[in-house]
Order: C-alpha cells, then sequence, then structure tokens
C-alpha cells in the first residue's frame, strides 16, 4: 500500500522492470497471485502500462455471450489514434486475436460499424475550426434528424469522429443557435439504447470527460451493491490524468463529496486505495 500510495505510474513501471530484471518474474504475476479481494482487483492494474490496462479491459469487455459495448467505447473514444494502434498489438499480445475482427464478431448492425470505423478513422486535429465547415455540419445534424446521428454511418464519420474536440464545441453552439437544443441533452432526451451509450461517450470524451468519468464512478457506487469493475477501472485510468477536476464535477452535480460516497460503499484496505485513486484522501 505504501507503495502504491507514495509512487506514480513511471515510477512503478520502473520497480516493474527493475524487478523482473532482479528476480526474472513478472511483479504483475507476483501480486496477482499472492493478493486477494477487491484490493487485488484494482492493486494490480496499478503496475500496467495504461495501453496494457485497455488491452487488457478490452479482453473482459469482448469475452463470453455478452460484449460490454461499454469496455469498448470506452477505449476507443477516449484515445489517439496513435495509442488506439499500441492498444491493438497489446490486445494481440495478450488474446492472439485481432481486435477489428473481435469487434466485428461480437457486435451488429449500425453499431459495429460505428466501433470499427472508431477503430480506424483518422480523428480530426483542427484546433482552429473553419466556422463554415461546423456551421455545415451542425445543419447537417439538424436536417439527418437527432435519431439518426448515430444509424448514418456517414453523418457518425464526418461529424462525431473526424470532427477535432475545438470543432464539435463550435460544431454543438451552431447547432444550439440554429435549433434552441443543446446536442448533449437532445442525445439525452432522443436518442435511446447503444446509440445514446455511443454518442455521449464520444461527445464527453471529447468535450468533457471529467463529467462523464465523474458520471461514471457515481453510477458505480449507487444503487444495489457497487460495481467494483467499473469503479476501479475509472480510479486506475483516470488517476494520473484528471482526477481532480472528475473529483469536483462529482461534488458540483451530486451535491455529495466522492470521498462520502466512497466511504460509503467501500470498506477496508480497498477502501483506502480508492480514496487514494480518487484524489479524497
Amino acid at each position: 500500500m505504501n507503495v502504491v500510495e507514495n509512487t506514480s505510474l513511471d515510477q512503478r513501471l520502473q520497480i516493474c522492470n527493475y524487478f523482473a530484471e532482479k528476480y526474472g518474474k513478472s511483479l504483475y504475476s507476483e501480486l496477482k497471485s499472492k493478493l486477494s479481494g477487491y484490493f487485488k482487483n484494482i492493486a494490480i492494474h496499478l503496475f500496467l502500462h495504461p495501453i496494457t490496462f485497455v488491452a487488457k479491459n478490452l479482453k473482459k469487455g469482448l469475452k463470453g455471450f455478452s460484449a460490454d459495448e461499454t469496455v469498448v467505447l470506452e477505449a476507443l473514444t477516449s484515445h489517439t489514434q496513435e495509442e488506439l494502434r499500441q492498444i491493438e498489438e497489446a490486445f494481440k499480445a495478450e488474446t492472439g486475436k485481432d481486435l477489428s475482427k473481435e469487434i466485428e464478431k461480437n457486435f451488429s448492425g449500425s453499431l459495429k460499424k460505428n466501433l470499427i470505423n472508431l477503430l480506424n478513422v483518422p480523428r480530426g486535429e483542427n484546433h482552429n475550426p473553419d466556422k463554415a465547415k461546423c456551421e455545415k455540419l451542425a445543419q447537417l445534424l439538424k436536417d439527418v434528424g437527432e435519431p439518426n446521428w448515430a444509424g448514418d454511418e456517414n453523418v457518425f464519420k464526418e461529424v462525431f469522429i473526424q470532427s477535432s474536440p475545438e470543432e464539435l464545441v463550435l460544431i454543438g453552439r451552431y447547432y444550439l443557435k440554429n435549433t434552441g437544443n443543446n446536442m448533449l441533452d437532445v442525445i439525452d432526451q432522443k436518442v435511446s439504447g447503444k446509440n445514446k451509450t455511443l454518442l455521449r461517450e464520444v461527445l464527453f470524451n471529447n468535450i468533457i470527460p471529467q463529467e462523464l468519468y465523474a458520471e461514471k464512478v457515481y453510477l458505480a457506487i449507487k444503487g444495489l451493491g457497487t460495481n467494483n469493475t467499473l469503479l476501479n477501472r475509472v480510479l486506475v485510468a483516470r488517476n494520473e490524468i484528471d482526477m481532480d477536476e472528475i473529483r469536483d464535477f462529482y461534488q458540483a452535480k451530486y451535491n455529495v463529496t466522492m470521498r462520502e460516497d466512497i466511504m460509503g460503499d467501500t470498506s477496508g484496505i480497498y477502501q483506502t486505495l480508492c480514496l487514494v485513486l480518487g484524489h479524497c484522501n
């Protein structure tokens, strides 16, 4: 626990390398064999490279009779094109399988097409948006109709994948100006099922990821029982990226501190580690 609490990810990866050189063993494997319970399920992942961590999540999410599209969407919408190529390689090393083929095998319809496009279509990188182009795309969204945003493959690619975060913000402003509606509100109110999850993950991860991950923590904690898999995934993945902002969004949105909710739903050394990773200690 002291090692985790007082080291950065880079330092832990250096420890892993030193351990392997000195003892000829994987520290991750050693911890996995010696720890137990909820603490084990979060602690071992702190000694993985972030790309390997995502690959392992995808392996779990694409395993069994029912694939978890939320795990796949989280991976595909929160990483750059270069990171996705690394994730594909890591997934292949973990499973011996091609990520694209596994997605095709586990999903169908427009969701399958959109996931494959998220994996393969280059992301927009224009940090200085063309106002005319963004206004045109906002009009396209209005013309095609909100329920069809995810069902129309070309619209999804052009607007939600090939637009940079800055362009998506501007598209949203033009859409609000033209229709009186906020794009995120429209998705919540007029889109349903897996397409709703898809569009929310894309927009939030591009515009305000901290609010999205605050919501994920809330959903993991509230209700009957704790979704420890989701909670652990967020705490590990975002710990050194934007956890302070996630914590602040949490309190502003739910009128309770993340610390209070974590303490109310966890216990023991697992609780201590969750508080550390959530920057709530």
